[in-house]
């Protein structure tokens, strides 16, 4: 009995070690190699997948816990990730929700997979939120997808939607010629303001109004960026000075994007969805920056942040 004790307690820390190591972006070949080193025997691939068994099932359970029925704000993005489906090799998108939490930490709510990204798609993703227990999001920070909007409003009507403006700035920047690209880049920094208490989503449309007016003759393209829609570029602006440089873009989401493929680089094509969700499930329920709180906000209103 002691003897199986302790091989049972072994089992457990190789596969926690295991799983560690194909989160931290080595390949099951090279992790054999490192229990060969340390345990003395040899760990053939097949034996290795074996191991894996258990981080499989863990982080399967972790995508179906259920959530909070609250959270205050949320980003969502996708990553795109070389996938094998069907004997062909593509490019698959792969979605992120990562949510603050009322206490003002942050999690990822979710991890899902389809080929394309499509506003179809952050249907179902969103709808999921729901299905495990999610009542209430006061604030989504997103790309411009088109039809994110109808996405959001569909499962969330009350929330309110705020556009990465840092993708709109770098979008505009592609599109100026390399002499002026400077004296725009200082422009929109004047547009988009973050440090001023007084500032309102009307004020940072009045800005954008007149940045189109400058260079729409110059570069026609931009004439369409007066539309209405691109007010929801300003939603930050409704909220604490103190958070707007963290909810006007999808920044936060995007560092956890780099640690995905990060977690991945070395493998080349993934042989399967399954595959790709293991090692970002790994890198999600173990990323240390989560535990980092929002900073606590005075006199807030915008959101039912807990004391």
């Amino acid at each position: 009995p002691m003897i199986l004790a302790i091989l049972s307690q072994w089992e457990e820390e190789a596969k926690e070690m295991a799983f560690k190591l194909y989160s931290m972006g080595l390949t099951t070949e090279q992790i054999g190699y490192i229990f060969e080193t340390l345990y003395g025997r040899s760990y053939s691939k097949s034996q290795i997948s074996k191991i894996f068994s258990g981080a499989r099932q863990i982080v399967k359970q972790w995508l179906h816990r259920p959530l909070n029925w609250y959270y205050p704000i949320v980003y969502i993005d996708a990553t795109f990730i070389y996938t094998r489906r069907g004997g062909q090799v593509s490019k698959e998108a792969y979605y992120t929700v990562l949510g603050v939490r009322p206490d003002r930490t942050r999690e990822v709510l979710t991890i899902m997979n389809f080929p394309i990204e499509s506003s179809q798609g952050w249907q179902e993703v969103i709808g999921e939120l729901k299905r495990r227990g999610v009542r209430r999001i006061d604030l989504f920070v997103s790309n411009a997808l088109p039809g994110i909007e109808d996405a959001i409003a569909t499962h969330f009507s009350s929330a309110s939607v705020q556009l990465c403006a840092v993708h709109l700035k770098r979008n505009i920047l592609k599109k100026v010629k390399k002499e002026d690209r400077d004296v725009v880049k200082s422009d929109l920094e004047k547009v988009f303001v973050k440090d001023k208490a007084d500032d309102s989503p009307q004020k940072g449309w009045q800005r954008w109004l007149w940045f189109i007016g400058k260079y729409s003759d110059r570069y026609p393209s931009l004439k369409r960026m007066g539309q209405a829609c691109y007010i929801l570029y300003f939603s930050y602006l409704s909220y604490d000075v103190k958070i707007r440089a963290m909810i006007y873009s999808t920044n936060w989401i995007e560092r956890l994007n780099r640690e995905y493929k990060r977690a991945v680089r070395m493998r080349g094509a993934m042989p399967s969805s399954e595959a790709v969700i293991i090692p970002l499930g790994g890198v999600a329920m173990e990323c240390k920056a989560f535990e980092m709180k929002v900073p606590q906000l005075d006199n807030d209103q915008s959101f039912d942040w807990e004391e």
